[in-house]
C-alpha cells in the first residue's frame, strides 16, 4: 500500500464551474479492460467495510479465530473462546476486545459487518486467514477502502492533486466533472496512472517550479525540460540516487513542476533549445524557482543563452 498522487489539470475553470463543482474519482487495479473500477471518493468520506455472509448462532467456531491486518499495519488474530453455539452478540463482543482499528458489529440481517475506523483511502481492512473467516463467511483476501471526499474545484484554480493513500504504482485513474445539487456529470477523462509517494522524508525535498511563455507573451504549452542527475550527493537517508533523470512538460498555462532532494546538484535542460543549466537546489523552503540565476553553478552568460542562428546579412 503506498500513496499515489494523480494529478488533474481543468481546462477553462470558469466554464467547467458554471456546470459542476466536484471532481470524482475511479480506480482499476487491474488495467485494461478496466473491468474491477470502482469509485474512491463520494459526497462525504467513508470507512472500510467487510460483511459476513452468515447468520449467527455459530455451531463450530469455539477455538477458531481471523486474522486481518487494519489499515496496511501488523496483523491483527482473535480467536473465538466462547461455548458453541456462539451468538453473534458473543463474537461482537470477542472481536471488539482484542482488534484495533476496526469494530465489529450486526449489519441488521444477523450477520457480522467490520468496519474501519478511518475514513477514506489511508482506512483499509483485508482478511489474511483463519479457520473462522468461513464460519462467519468472509473469504481470505478480501479488502475494502474508504472513500474519500470529492476533489472541490475552486475559481481560478486549474490544477489538483488528489492522493490515492491505499493505492500501488500499477494502479490506474480517470475522473469526470459532478454537480453535488443536481447529480449531473460530464464523461470521464482518460484512464491515467499516478506517481508514487517518495522514499526520502519530506524534511529533505523541496518542489521546483517554472513558467514559460512564448515571445509573444502566451503561455508556452508542452514544453518539456529534462533534469539530469550528475550524481551529487550519491545518497540521502540510506538512498542511493540512482535515477539518471526525468522530464516534466507544462500545462495549459505555461507550467510546470517537479520535487527535487535538497542541496542536489542537477542540470537542467530545455529540450529543444541549448539552454543547459547546472543548479545547486537550495536547502531551505518549500519550493523554488527552476530558473532563478542565483542557484547557477557555471557561468551563467555561457550556460542560459540559446544558440541561434544569426539572421542572413545583405547588401
Amino acid at each position: 500500500m503506498a500513496v499515489v498522487k494523480v494529478k488533474i489539470f481543468v481546462p477553462e475553470i470558469s466554464n467547467v464551474l458554471s456546470l459542476f463543482d466536484q471532481i470524482r474519482v475511479q480506480r482499476s487495479e487491474a488495467g485494461t479492460p478496466y473491468s474491477d473500477v470502482k469509485f474512491i471518493t463520494d459526497l462525504a468520506a467513508t470507512a472500510p467495510e467487510l460483511v459476513g455472509t452468515v447468520e449467527g448462532p455459530y455451531a463450530s467456531l469455539q477455538a477458531k479465530g481471523i486474522t486481518l491486518k487494519v489499515n496496511g499495519g501488523a496483523e491483527q488474530t482473535v480467536t473465538f473462546t466462547s461455548v458453541n453455539p456462539i451468538p453473534l452478540a458473543n463474537v461482537i463482543g470477542e472481536f471488539n476486545g482484542a482488534i484495533t482499528g476496526a469494530t465489529m458489529s450486526d449489519d441488521g440481517t444477523g450477520k457480522p459487518k467490520i468496519t474501519g475506523l478511518t475514513l477514506g483511502t489511508a482506512g483499509v481492512l483485508e482478511m489474511i486467514g483463519g479457520a473462522a473467516l468461513a464460519i462467519l463467511g468472509f473469504a481470505v483476501g478480501a479488502k475494502d477502502n474508504g472513500e474519500d471526499e470529492n476533489i472541490q474545484l475552486l475559481p481560478g484554480v486549474d490544477e489538483y492533486v488528489y492522493d490515492d493513500q491505499s493505492g500501488e504504482a500499477s494502479y490506474w485513474y480517470r475522473t469526470q466533472y459532478f454537480n453535488s445539487v443536481s447529480s449531473v456529470f460530464s464523461s470521464w477523462s482518460d484512464w491515467i496512472q499516478g506517481t508514487t509517494g517518495a522514499a526520502i522524508s519530506s524534511a529533505n525535498l523541496i518542489v521546483g517550479k517554472i513558467k514559460m511563455a512564448n515571445i509573444d507573451g502566451t503561455a508556452l504549452v508542452g514544453a518539456k525540460i529534462s533534469i539530469v542527475n550528475v550524481f551529487s550527493p550519491l545518497s540521502v537517508e540510506g538512498y542511493f540516487i540512482a535515477g539518471t533523470s526525468r522530464e516534466i512538460e507544462t500545462d495549459g498555462v505555461g507550467q510546470a513542476e517537479a520535487t527535487f532532494i535538497m542541496g542536489s546538484t542537477v542540470d537542467i535542460v530545455l529540450v529543444g533549445t541549448s539552454v543547459i543549466r547546472r543548479i545547486l537546489v537550495p536547502s531551505i523552503g518549500t519550493e523554488f524557482d527552476i530558473m532563478d540565476p542565483n542557484l547557477v553553478q557555471d557561468d551563467p552568460f555561457q550556460i542560459q543563452v540559446p544558440d541561434l542562428p544569426a539572421a542572413p546579412r545583405t547588401t
